[in-house]
């Protein structure tokens, strides 16, 4: 197999994330920037992360608070964030976290 090695690159940090709540998977757009605040505000270090990684597990979070936006006119239904378009599949929903 060939080794490729990569150098002076560019890093687009935009992801979609799945998280598990109330059973659903929800997919979810985090940017770098938002998943290091909420491993700090979680308390989570790098061994952690690495840990949770290495045994192939889901990183749970107690103490973070994310907020999902609902349409007032279709209750139960959230808005996809604006990044991806409609054809994009699956849905993706905008999310900020708490203070």
């Amino acid at each position: 197999m060939k080794k490729i090695e990569v150098k002076n690159f560019k890093l687009y940090t935009t992801a979609v994330i799945s998280i598990e709540w109330k059973e659903d998977l929800l997919n979810v757009n985090l940017d770098l920037a938002m998943m290091l605040k909420m491993m700090r505000l979680e308390g989570l270090t790098e061994a952690d992360i690495q840990r949770f990684s290495e045994q192939g597990k889901p990183i749970p979070f107690k103490k973070v608070t994310l907020f999902l936006f609902q349409d007032d006119d279709k209750p139960g239904q959230y808005y996809t964030d604006e990044s991806f378009d409609e054809e994009d599949d699956p849905t993706v929903f905008y999310v900020e976290i708490k203070e």
